[in-house]
């Protein structure tokens, strides 16, 4: 097979990727490392997604999960046939990969101000690379907080990465849906609760946000981020829906006036309006 540089990558084209590393994250979640055969690794930037799947069988758009840009590492939960079968493969399996595609975060919003990220569940996932890069790489940020929500502590992704940016002058902050008893020493409930206090504790820094979670956490955020004195305009969501063409031309995955895979992933909250209350079909 002939080798394909950077610059010669099509990301409309699938391309088969063997299985480096699985990783099992939760009961439902498991990582994936990947790594394209016969060719070069395609750069992405943070909040870009793929799609990735199984051939005969179908894809799905998945995040890039990677902490580090030298490496794909997508993260998905069990939800259908395509995601079952890829939560089964192995190191030295073969899956179809097509990407990477979407607009990313705008880390440069960030500059001089605090960097607040607010995750729920499975939407830390394409929070990580961007945390990443403003704690590791980066001194723009006049300081980052991490928030991130779960049904429950054993549903809480990447601990170890978490507990490592503790020690980086990073403030974490964990919640969970309901009272686990024994050690747990997070807030219960809402992601959503941990937002006023960590405002405050920025020192009246102005602060942008960047928010991935269900669609419910998501508007909920918005609204208590407004509450706490911040405007839709510092504010951008990750959005998931139904791609299938990555290319906005089918169509399936339109959220009001916006084509999420051509317009996004990532997208201004002030530019939604009321769009995430539209359920998906």
């Amino acid at each position: 097979m002939i080798a394909t540089t950077a610059a010669e990558h099509r990301p409309s084209i699938p391309r088969p990727f063997r299985v480096l590393d699985r990783r099992q994250e939760t009961h439902d979640v498991v990582t994936l490392a990947v790594a394209p055969v016969g060719g070069v690794l395609p750069p992405f930037r943070p909040a870009q997604f793929s799609m990735i799947g199984i051939v005969g069988l179908g894809d799905v758009p998945i995040s890039i999960s990677s902490a580090s840009a030298h490496e794909h590492r997508y993260t998905l939960r069990r939800a259908g046939a395509v995601t079952d079968a890829l939560a089964e493969r192995s190191v030295g399996d073969i899956i179809s990969v097509r990407g990477p595609f979407g607009r990313p975060w705008d880390l440069e919003r960030a500059r001089g101000r605090h960097a607040l990220f607010v995750a729920g569940g499975i939407g830390l996932a394409p929070l990580r690379a961007a945390i990443e890069h403003l704690t590791a790489t980066d001194t723009t940020a006049a300081g980052v907080t991490v928030l991130v929500g779960a049904r429950s502590p054993d549903d809480l992704l990447f601990s170890t990465w978490l507990r490592d940016l503790a020690g980086r002058h990073c403030a974490v902050g964990f919640a969970v849906d309901a009272d686990p008893g024994g050690e747990w020493n997070g807030a219960v409930g809402p992601v959503t609760r941990l937002i006023e206090s960590a405002v405050g504790a920025t020192g009246r820094r102005p602060v942008t946000a960047y928010v991935c979670g269900p669609d419910v956490m998501m508007a909920a955020t918005i609204a208590e981020l407004e509450r706490c004195g911040i405007a839709r305009q510092h504010v951008q969501l990750t959005l998931e829906r139904n791609m299938q063409c990555a290319n906005g031309w089918c169509g399936h995955c339109q959220l009001g006036p916006v084509l999420v895979c051509r317009d996004g992933p990532v997208v201004d909250a002030s530019a939604l309006g009321d769009a995430l209350e539209v359920s998906e079909l």
